[in-house]
């Protein structure tokens, strides 16, 4: 942009001036619109349930990182950052603030990558408003928990995506696919499974993405092998229990369970031995159900660390279950995912902690009286109105009737498939496509290796759901202008 030769300016001054004001035409005032809608309504969750929502795992975060207890059990990441929160502050409230800020940009982030496919402001800036006023979405932030921690990278990953279809195949470039790339290694480091959701976009956007095919599997299979090298390698060289061993075994010890208890003659002497390395016959033969395997491997009655010791018996006891009783196996993991893929409530749901729930967390963990931070498990909002305006939300939605829509991550990965498949016939682009693909490799690893029926299993796909929705009133071409690659 020329400068008139009558006005006077410092080098360098006009292009900075004539930026911003091309800025704030374009993406701009929507990025920063967005971000304060979604951060002002975080804030409001955040100071109904300062200093945050607890539940066993947070408990077991802070107990793990203050009592050199570090297990990778648990994203060890993200319990470093709440090491850090009790540190600096003495609480949590530091890290769950930061939390609704981290959350704030990636609606943004995605949001303004939208407006570059078409998108009007006038649905972008609904969407973030309708996203952090929905209960369970306000108090899932507000939660200790690696959960958040995962979604929130996806948000962001969803955003690139949304950059990197809107760009043509000429400008595609690295700095796209290697920020991808490092989003793909923050979900994977803060959920244990996210490599799977990770494997899962690079495999399909390498095959779409004309331009960054290379690029796309170096990143992808970059970010896997840190996150497994990292919980499989690093961490135990520097001291780090090895518990992640023992996550994913659960899943399979789940199927055992149920398995036997349904038909324990068919477990010859060999698999009983097999068995009682672990837990007593007892417990196998009351605890299996397919909703979840948590009333088998948190039995006091089970031993995890043996489990763990017992890793290569126990799975080659599930290989001779599964082959004496495939379509038991099957069914099994059919009931335990249905949090992935029903949208109707099955099995029991686990919401978002209360705030009540606290002091109940802290009694029965005997664990808790080895930390100097059992008081930072505690519920004192900042307001009493702003209390009991949030909590007056959650009871609506936990109503009979709402949960559907509520609750069930499902029901909006589903309407995710239907907007994004509207937007790539309208758009006549079926590369659109590849935005609902995060949604649908989430609910996959959910389907296929679940442990308990959770709602936060399935958030990732709740918040994007809502996010995606103004591609309905994508218009039917939008050229991407020069520089709005990136």
């Amino acid at each position: 942009m020329s400068t008139p030769a009558s006005v006077a300016v410092e080098p360098g001054t006009a292009p900075t001036v004539a930026g911003s004001r091309q800025w704030l035409r374009g993406d701009g005032w929507v990025a920063v619109a967005a971000y304060l809608i979604a951060q002002a309504g975080l804030l409001f969750w955040w100071a109904a349930n300062f200093p945050g929502l607890f539940s066993p795992d947070s408990l077991d975060y802070i107990w793990q990182s203050t009592t050199g207890n570090w297990n990778n059990h648990h994203s060890i990441p993200y319990t470093a950052l709440v090491w850090l929160s009790l540190q600096l502050t003495g609480g949590v409230g530091a890290l769950t603030l930061g939390q609704t800020i981290a959350m704030a940009a990636a609606v943004a982030y995605l949001l303004t990558g939208l407006r570059r496919l078409g998108a009007p402001a006038a649905a972008l800036l609904p969407a973030a408003a309708v996203l952090v006023a929905l209960p369970p979405v306000g108090t899932f932030f507000a939660c200790v928990w690696k959960d958040v921690g995962f979604v929130i990278a996806v948000t962001f990953l969803v955003g690139t995506l949304v950059r990197l279809v809107a760009a043509g195949r000429e400008r595609r470039g690295g700095h796209l696919v290697w920020l991808l790339g490092a989003e793909a290694l923050l979900a994977a480091v803060f959920r244990q499974n996210g490599f799977v959701m990770v494997a899962i976009v690079a495999a399909v956007g390498a095959a779409v993405l004309a331009g960054a095919r290379v690029k796309i599997v170096i990143a992808g299979l970059a970010a896997i092998v840190v996150a497994l090298g990292l919980n499989l390698a690093v961490l135990p060289a520097l001291g780090v229990k090895n518990g992640f061993a023992g996550v994913s075994l659960e899943a399979f010890v789940g199927d055992i369970a149920v398995a036997y208890r349904h038909d324990p003659g068919s477990f010859t002497a060999q698999d009983r031995a097999v068995l009682e390395t672990t837990a007593p016959l007892s417990l196998w033969a009351s605890s299996g159900t397919c909703a979840s395997t948590d009333t088998t491997v948190y039995d006091p009655a089970y031993d995890r660390d043996a489990s763990i010791a017992n890793r290569d018996a126990l799975m080659g006891l599930w290989f001779r279950v599964a082959g004496r009783m495939p379509g038991e196996v099957l069914a099994t993991r059919w009931c335990r995912g249905a949090i992935a893929w029903s949208v109707t409530p099955r099995y029991g749901l686990s919401r978002n902690p209360n705030p009540w729930s606290a002091k109940t967390y802290v009694a029965r963990d005997p664990r808790m009286a080895q930390t100097p931070f059992r008081g930072a498990v505690v519920s004192k909002p900042l307001n009493d109105t702003v209390f009991r305006i949030a909590q007056s939300g959650v009871r609506a939605t936990n109503g009979r009737g709402v949960e559907w829509i509520a609750w069930r991550g499902a029901t909006l990965a589903y309407l995710t498939y239907v907007v994004v498949g509207f937007a790539a016939w309208r758009r006549r682009n079926p590369t659109l496509l590849l935005l609902a693909v995060p949604s649908a490799a989430v609910q996959l690893s959910v389907l296929l290796v679940n442990n308990v029926q959770a709602a936060r299993y399935m958030a990732a796909p709740y918040v994007v759901g809502v996010l995606l929705l103004p591609l309905l009133f994508v218009k039917t071409s939008a050229p991407v202008e020069e520089g709005q690659d990136g």
